[in-house]
């Protein structure tokens, strides 16, 4: 028969082992995932990122835009990427990358290539007549 003693002391273990594991868990949950600190580089998409923004698109369920991209790592993984025309931008859907899509657009807007102004448009001012 178990004495009050040991009945307590094997409480004490089990709330002790609980505490443990919540606190592996935690653990691994900093380390395998990029907490805020976390490194990231937005730069223009080059031809050996194909296949990653390939994957990326598929990942999130849409086609990859054409044209010029801008994208953002983080950890050296692409995880969002715009294109310069303004159009439907490509994320990871499993990270939160709302803020990095709104980075980016506000960036590909900096940076896009600027279309040469048109020749032949002048703003006419009228002319004033002399009595």
């Amino acid at each position: 028969m178990q004495t009050l003693d040991s009945s307590v002391a094997a409480a004490q273990l089990a709330d002790r082992h609980a505490a443990a594991a919540t606190f592996r868990a935690a653990r691994r949950a900093r380390t395998s995932s990029p907490g805020p600190l976390a490194r990231l580089v937005l730069r223009r998409a080059a031809a050996e990122d194909e296949a990653a923004l390939v994957r990326l698109a598929r990942l999130d369920g849409a086609r990859r835009p054409s044209g010029q991209m801008l994208v953002a790592e983080v950890e050296d993984q692409i995880v969002a990427a715009v294109p310069f025309d303004g159009g439907r931008a490509i994320a990871d859907p499993f990270r939160p990358t709302a803020d990095i899509v709104e980075l980016l657009r506000a960036r590909a807007e900096l940076t896009a290539p600027r279309r040469a102004p048109r020749r032949g448009w002048h703003l006419r001012l009228p002319r004033p007549r002399l009595a």
